[in-house]
Parts: structure tokens; C-alpha cells; sequence
């Protein structure tokens, strides 16, 4: 079992070779950086006729045309695309039925299926955690079948597959493709949030979604969607990311770019006002300091994280100094009886989920939930949303898929990739514990960024760490029996 690992150490063959053949169509440079040049040239007549031309429909098709046809030829663009317009959540409609980020998740999946038929890519799933959520899955759909809207019932479990396929065309991505993928999509989704938070001011939606809400905080980017919690679980991630990359990336312009984001970023969520994404983060923030004997190996990293903890954290005193917060934001951030009402208010759908378990181990659907447990609310928790709504399997399925993402964590050389993998999946499992996040894109693209950055890293592993890389490896992994 352990053969391979230590090949991979010993020098017999590269460390985390690349195997994968790529879904990229291979082109000359020259090609590609022609067909990048018309397809922005496109995409700006597009942009053109939306807004001096004010034909909306026909820009976005100008513009959506060439970008189909680039995703097709090389996913590793269609990814960037996607990283890009994920950040507008459920925002940017059409008649409150279509939004950009659905649509560019539908082009991906069929633009990547079309490519699959050409480079038929060969990948392994190495990471059994994808094999534990076919599983998870796979009940979900059988649930829905007992459940007593059939029709209804199965638009939830589709929603559950789409997902699914979002998470395995993500990963085999980036798992067939360079750690310049990997970069490019972090920076693109970068670009996409706080291009995505400016647009929002300048047309005023960011104003409208104060007025929708009774605490007169930000909720949402465009459109009719409102969603604090998903608004701020956007903007943390991109914080995050932006810390990663502006470690990484030595271009002074991206630099620039990421450092307006770990100063900006954190005043939008102070604007956003949710509780629990601040808690999320500022736990996040400073749980690299737990591992102690990491931080005595990179002591570097860690007082960069402490310079942007503090830089950070001066934007945000300036903002609260200068212009203070409304109103009802302030008394949210700074209420503990209102805190103590909501913690109360999200322990009644925790209370019914044990309970409605203990009746139907098996689940009662999604629509079910509501007429078993009397409720009009979702369990505000991951681990009770798949307990409550898909039974005692569901959960037990969910439990071991995020212990199996914790030991791919756990496994990763340590690097700037592991601190990031880290950060992303403390994040997303202590906002797990405020909020239910298994309906929503970005809680399961990034759990495939958390799987694919253990072979990032495996890209700025310099051969003289191989001795470390093998000292923790047998220490994590092998008996200890092994070394006496």
C-alpha cells in the first residue's frame, strides 16, 4: 500500500508526476494567445452593444458564443470563467429565472463533456472521498423516491447529482492540468468578487439589498437574490484566496491587486454583518498557530499571516472609525442578547433533526422535513441538514466524506498549498456549524480545490524536502511498530 509513497519519495520516479494526460486541446502558443486576443476582442464588442447599445440579449450572446467554443477547447479557461461569475451567487438574472453562474455551470458541463469525446482524458480518483459523496448521492436520490412530492422531490435530488458533477469536472481540471491552473482560477475568482461587489454599488443593487433587509446590511450582490450568509462565505473564500496568492504570485501587478483585496474584503463583511462568517474567519485566521512544530518549520508564513491579520484589521478600524456601520449591523455585531436569540432559533430545527432521525432513521425527504418537523426552516448546520432531512446513512456518509477531505489536509507537504487547502476547509466546516452550505456551488468547488492542492503542492516540493516529506508522511501514516 505504501509502495508507491515510497517511490515517489525515494527518487525512483518524480514526486506527484503528472500521469493525467491533460483535457486541454494542445495548440501552439501562438494559437493561444490569438485565440485569447479575438476572444476578448468579442467579448468587448459584446460588452458594447449591452451598454451603449442597450440590447442585453444580443451582447450576451456575441459574447457567449466564442466563450462556449473556448471552454470546449481548453476547460482549464472554462474553469476561469466559472471562478469568475461564481461570486454573483444566485444574482445576475434574467426574469428571476436564469442567473450568469447557472448558465456558465451548464456550459461547463457540456462544453466539457463535448471535450471529453475529443482528448478523452485519462484520470485516476485517487481521493476516495469523491467515491463516498456517489454514495451520499445516490441516497439522496433514493430519499426523494419515498418522499411525498415525488415530482418536487426529484428537482431536490437532481440539484444533488448537478452538484455532484460540479465537484468531479472541477477536480479532474485541475487534476489533469498544471499548478498554473490552479493559480489562474484562484486569481480569477479574485477578480470576479470584487468586480462583482463593484458592480453591485455602481448600479445600486448593493443599496437596493440594504432596503430588503430589516437590518440594513448587505445581502447580496445583483439581482432579487438575498443571502447574507452566502454573500459573506463568498467573500471570506476570496480573502483567503487572495492571502495564498499574494504569497505566491511574484507579479507586482497581481500583488497590487490582492493586496486592495485582504484591505477591502474585510470591510464588506463588516458591512455584510454576519456573525458567524466572522467567526468562521477570525478562527481560521489564527488556527495555523495550533500547530506548533508547522510554525516552527515556516516561521516566514506565519508572520506574513499575522501582517495580513493586522493590515487587515486596520482597514476595517479606519471604516468602523470613519463611517461606522448601520445601525442594525452594529447591534447585531454587538448585541449578545440577540446573539443568544439567534444561537436559541437555530438550535430548534438541531433539536428536530436528532429527533425526526430517531423517527425515520432512513430521512424524510426534503419537502418531508417540513410536514415532520413542523418547521418552515432548515437545519442551519451541514452535519444536521443531512441527519435531519436524509437520515442517520446521510449523515454518517457526510461525516466520513469530510474526514476523508481532513486526512488529504493532513498528508499534504507543507506549503503555502496546505495553508491554503487548511484555511478553505476550517472556513467552510465552522461556517458548516452556523449556516447549511450542501445547496450551494462554491461549498463544493472548493472542497475540490482542498483535494487538488495536495498535488499542487507536490509542484513546489523541492527534492531536498523529500526527507521531511517522508519523516511526516511515516509519521501520520505508517505503524509506529514499523521503526523499531
Amino acid at each position: 500500500m505504501y509502495a508507491e509513497y515510497e517511490n515517489e519519495i525515494n527518487g525512483e520516479e518524480p514526486f506527484y508526476e503528472q500521469s493525467e494526460r491533460t483535457c486541454d486541446i494542445q495548440l501552439p502558443p501562438v494559437v493561444n494567445f490569438l485565440l485569447l486576443v479575438i476572444w476578448m476582442a468579442i467579448s468587448l464588442i459584446g460588452f458594447a452593444v449591452i451598454f451603449l447599445g442597450k440590447n442585453p440579449v444580443a451582447g450576451a450572446i456575441i459574447i457567449a458564443v466564442p466563450t462556449f467554443i473556448g471552454m470546449v477547447l481548453k476547460p482549464t479557461f472554462g474553469l476561469c470563467i466559472l471562478m469568475l461569475v461564481l461570486p454573483t451567487g444566485a444574482g445576475i438574472g434574467f426574469r428571476q429565472a436564469f442567473s450568469l453562474d447557472r448558465g456558465v455551470g451548464i456550459a461547463l458541463a457540456v462544453s466539457f463533456a463535448l471535450n471529453v469525446l475529443i482528448t478523452r482524458p485519462g484520470l485516476r480518483l485517487g481521493h476516495k472521498a469523491l467515491w463516498v459523496m456517489v454514495i451520499y448521492t445516490l441516497w439522496v436520490c433514493l430519499v426523494s423516491l419515498a418522499g411525498p412530492y415525488l415530482g418536487y422531490e426529484l428537482v431536490r435530488a437532481f440539484t444533488q447529482v448537478q452538484l455532484l458533477a460540479l465537484i468531479f469536472i472541477v477536480y479532474w481540471i485541475l487534476q489533469t492540468n498544471g499548478e498554473k491552473t490552479f493559480r489562474w482560477a484562484s486569481r480569477a475568482y479574485i477578480v470576479g468578487t470584487l468586480g462583482t461587489i463593484a458592480l453591485a454599488f455602481i448600479t445600486g443593487s448593493a443599496v437596493r439589498a440594504m432596503e430588503d433587509t430589516p437590518e440594513q446590511r448587505y445581502s447580496a450582490t445583483l439581482g432579487q437574490a438575498t443571502d447574507a450568509n452566502m454573500l459573506a462565505s463568498l467573500t471570506a473564500i476570496a480573502f483567503l484566496a487572495a492571502i495564498y496568492l499574494f504569497a505566491r504570485d511574484r507579479k507586482i501587478i497581481w500583488r497590487a491587486l490582492y493586496l486592495a483585496a485582504i484591505l477591502f474584503l474585510p470591510i464588506m463583511l463588516l458591512k455584510i454583518g454576519s456573525r458567524g462568517a466572522l467567526i468562521a474567519l477570525a478562527f481560521t485566521l489564527f488556527s495555523p498557530l495550533l500547530f506548533v512544530r508547522q510554525v516552527a518549520r515556516r516561521p516566514g508564513l506565519v508572520a506574513l499571516l499575522l501582517v495580513v491579520v493586522l493590515l487587515a484589521s486596520i482597514s476595517a478600524g479606519l471604516l468602523v472609525r470613519s463611517q461606522g456601520l448601520a445601525a442594525g449591523v452594529e447591534t447585531r455585531l454587538t448585541d449578545f442578547q440577540q446573539a443568544r436569540e439567534a444561537v436559541s432559533y437555530r438550535m430548534m430545527p438541531v433539536k428536530q433533526a436528532v429527533l425526526c432521525a430517531v423517527r425515520k432513521p432512513l430521512g424524510t425527504s426534503y419537502y418531508g422535513w417540513f410536514e415532520e418537523s413542523g418547521l418552515r426552516i432548515l437545519p442551519h448546520s451541514d452535519f444536521f441538514l443531512a441527519l435531519g432531512v436524509y437520515g442517520i446513512p446521510a449523515a454518517a456518509l457526510f461525516a466520513l466524506f469530510v474526514i476523508l477531505i481532513m486526512l488529504t489536509v493532513k498528508r499534504t507537504p507543507l506549503g503555502l498549498e496546505k495553508l491554503y487547502a487548511r484555511a478553505i476547509l476550517t472556513y467552510l466546516l465552522i461556517m458548516g456549524l452556523n449556516v447549511g452550505q450542501l445547496y450551494q456551488k462554491h461549498f463544493w468547488v472548493f472542497l475540490a480545490f482542498i483535494l487538488a492542492a495536495e498535488r499542487m503542492a507536490g509542484f513546489f516540493t523541492a527534492p531536498a524536502d523529500n526527507e521531511l516529506i517522508q519523516a511526516e508522511y511515516e509519521e501520520e501514516f505508517l505503524p509506529q511498530e514499523q521503526f523499531v
